[in-house]
């Protein structure tokens, strides 16, 4: 018989947090620009650096199933949202075989005004919006040679669960 899904619930975002799989992208603070330097973080390989527009016309509403993730080997990607939604990142660290280590696997909830940079060859799902479509600017370095992404179905999903009442609407990055 097969092992039901695990099991994940959603973390309020802190930069804390988040930062073993990359940066929370906020400006809060006085200073006209907030710089965002890793977001060009990439290989010498990943010499075309990218933005792009995407939009998610489908909305998710929670739990969520993930069957698989990606990772990007040669460059971190940004994602800034451009309308006000609320958003997952689902992110796990690699294990000794390159393949997602699914006991660092975590669920944060971004908040709608917060963007966030994967590092490099951090495994992610991909971009969740919550209960309404998004759009989003995304910054990544690309090598040209179409192997920039790695995608991969998992042996086991994961359903990623609301978190508490609480939290919902109210995830706010402490400095």
């Amino acid at each position: 018989m097969a092992a039901g899904p695990i099991q994940i619930e959603v973390a309020p975002l802190t930069a804390e947090g988040f930062a073993p799989f990359g940066t929370v992208v906020l400006h809060s603070g006085t200073a006209r620009r907030h710089y965002v330097p890793r977001a060009f973080e990439r290989t010498d390989e990943a010499g075309q650096p990218t933005l792009w527009v995407s939009q998610v016309a489908a909305a998710v509403t929670l739990p969520l199933i993930v069957r698989h993730l990606e990772r990007h080997p040669f460059s971190a990607q940004t994602f800034l949202p451009l309308r006000g939604v609320e958003h997952l990142a689902v992110v796990c660290h690699s294990d000794a075989e390159g393949r997602p280590d699914l006991g660092t696997l975590r669920a944060f909830l971004v908040p709608q005004d917060h963007g966030v940079t994967y590092g490099r060859d951090v495994w992610h799902h991909g971009f969740t919006a919550l209960d309404k479509p998004a759009e989003y600017a995304v910054v990544m370095s690309l090598t040209g040679r179409n192997d920039d992404d790695v995608f991969l179905d998992l042996d086991r999903p994961v359903e990623i669960r609301s978190p508490a009442p609480a939290l919902v609407g109210a995830s706010h990055v402490q400095p």
